[in-house]
């Protein structure tokens, strides 16, 4: 019986691209790196944070750092917005007496969810640094389950990318694949997806929410 709902963040939760975008040039521009586009920055948003970076930029600097987190992560934040319907799934699930958690490959989530007032919703929150291996290895999923003391069996697990698909085939995990984060119905599915929408709040027959 379904009584868990794990979702990713980034392009599932919550529409982040253009922020991200935004942000990323405000990085750009501070260290005299190449602007970023859209495509380069879709490219890598389902990758854990440094590794992200790297993506973007083709380096990761410690002298970044600062500037990142005082600068950069909350002008993010700031212009993020959820998915339509997406705070109103997270209402009805927790009056229904579901367990929600977050397995993403933030370095931080839990200080971003926080940032846009949804840490009230989760009853764990898992990122690349509370793991040994992140998405699209299951150790996130898996130590989401133990944490919440639940069934496999009892969980689903949301997300955008073949990584996150790739992660919840290996926990044995249902999957729920969205196309809205770009990729296709058809790699969703060789990555390991049980169902695929178009959009988060066309999930909800499957959510039960």
């Amino acid at each position: 019986m379904l009584n868990t709902l794990i979702f990713d963040l980034d392009l599932t939760l919550l529409d982040s691209l253009s922020a991200t975008v935004k942000g990323a040039n405000l990085l750009a521009d501070r260290f005299n790196l190449p602007e970023v586009t859209e495509a380069k920055i879709l490219e890598g948003l389902a990758l854990p944070t440094k590794e992200f970076w790297i993506n973007a930029f083709g380096e990761f600097k410690d002298e970044w750092q600062d500037f990142l987190e005082r600068k950069v992560l909350p002008e993010i934040n700031r212009n993020i917005k959820l998915y339509p319907e997406g705070e109103d799934i997270l209402k009805s699930a927790k009056r229904k007496g579901y367990l929600l958690a977050v397995a993403s490959n933030r370095a931080k989530p839990w200080h971003d969810l926080a940032d846009l007032n949804l840490a009230k919703y989760f009853d764990t929150v898992v990122g690349s640094l509370d793991v040994l291996r992140p998405k699209p290895a299951p150790d996130m999923l898996l130590t989401i389950v133990a944490q919440l003391g639940v069934d496999l069996q009892s969980v689903i697990y949301v997300g955008d990318a073949e990584a996150d698909m790739n992660c919840a085939k290996a926990a044995d995990i249902i999957a729920i694949g969205l196309t809205q984060g770009g990729s296709t119905p058809e790699k969703l599915f060789n990555a390991g997806a049980t169902y695929v929408r178009p959009t988060l709040a066309s999930s909800r027959d499957l959510l039960g929410c």
